[in-house]
């Protein structure tokens, strides 16, 4: 059955989630176009303002509030819909710039504000900025749970650019391995090269992996220490899969930890469970991300609420 048309649905902002909602939006009906940054090429800011021009709605992931930035001038020129949806570090820039006292309250007031954690709406909110949290769609949640594996294995996230490093605990994450000399730790997607070297020998470097979910089945706990986030998607699809998962955000299902000494105790403990015998699945964990992120729910969920955005009431069905 065909999807019933919406509208023109103009994306713009990080390149992941921007194709990833372009083609989920697309199957939904509505004429989604990502356009990715246009640099400093003239024909493709061009472009750009024609497909502003002729947008019903267009919806910004991540984004900057100061004034005098780009989306300040989208706010002055534009009379149609404008979403902005916050994921992770474009926050911690807004607050900077509030306490700088360069907020546009053309943004602040004039956009519709989403947030992809609950804990970013708060921190928008702290600054005048009211945002509905509203979960993006996860696509590698699996109903699948296949057992933990025989050999104890811990997966770590670290980005490959060190200048994205700056919200991640590496130094926690790269004493792990040393303490846990007959565990095997895995960690992506950063190179080999790209960290201090000499690696542990338990230790695993992968760049950028083309199938996560066999790197899940041999999985027992995903950690990921980060000093600001947002809805981490792999902690979500590791949580789904039945892994335990040490993060230091709070999630259903998943042990919130961070600092050395209390994400080595978590460790530990799950490690000597596993040593015992009595280490199974998180059961709770996969339960609570297939109830609250199931993709289809989640992308008629966003569905509904650009569709709320372009008339300005719910539709009579969905």
């Amino acid at each position: 059955m065909t999807a019933p048309r919406r509208g023109r649905l103009l994306i713009l902002g990080l390149p992941y989630f921007g194709r990833l909602l372009e083609g989920v939006l697309r199957e939904r009906g509505w004429q989604a176009r990502y356009l990715p940054h246009p640099g400093r090429n003239p024909l493709h800011w061009a472009h750009l303002v024609w497909l502003l021009i002729r947008a019903d709605v267009v919806y910004l992931v991540g984004s900057r509030i100061e004034r005098g930035s780009p989306q300040d001038l989208l706010m002055r020129l534009r009379r149609r819909p404008i979403v902005i949806h916050w994921v992770g570090s474009d926050v911690q820039r807004a607050l900077r710039q509030h306490e700088r006292r360069a907020v546009s309250a053309r943004i602040a007031e004039g956009a519709v504000h989403w947030s992809d954690a609950p804990w970013l709406a708060d921190e928008l909110g702290s600054i005048g900025v009211r945002a509905e949290y509203v979960a993006l769609p996860v696509p590698a949640i699996s109903r699948d749970t296949p057992p933990l594996p025989a050999e104890f294995r811990v997966l770590l996230y670290l980005p490959s650019v060190p200048k994205n490093r700056q919200n991640f605990d590496m130094d926690t994450l790269l004493r792990l391995p040393a303490d846990f000399p007959d565990v095997e730790f895995t960690v992506v997607p950063s190179p080999p090269e790209s960290l201090p070297q000499p690696l542990p020998p338990n230790l695993e470097a992968l760049s950028w992996v083309d199938d996560m979910d066999a790197l899940y089945r041999r999985t027992s706990v995903h950690i990921r220490l980060t000093l600001h986030d947002g809805m981490s998607f792999m902690v979500l699809e590791a949580l789904s899969r039945g892994r335990h998962v040490i993060w230091t955000f709070p999630v259903e299902g998943a042990i919130r930890a961070c600092g050395y000494e209390a994400v080595r105790d978590a460790l530990a403990s799950l490690y000597e469970r596993h040593r015992s015998g009595t280490l199974g699945l998180n059961e709770a964990g996969a339960r609570h991300a297939l109830t609250h992120f199931d993709f289809d729910t989640l992308a008629a969920a966003l569905d509904t609420r650009l569709q709320r955005v372009l008339t300005g009431t719910l539709p009579e069905e969905q």
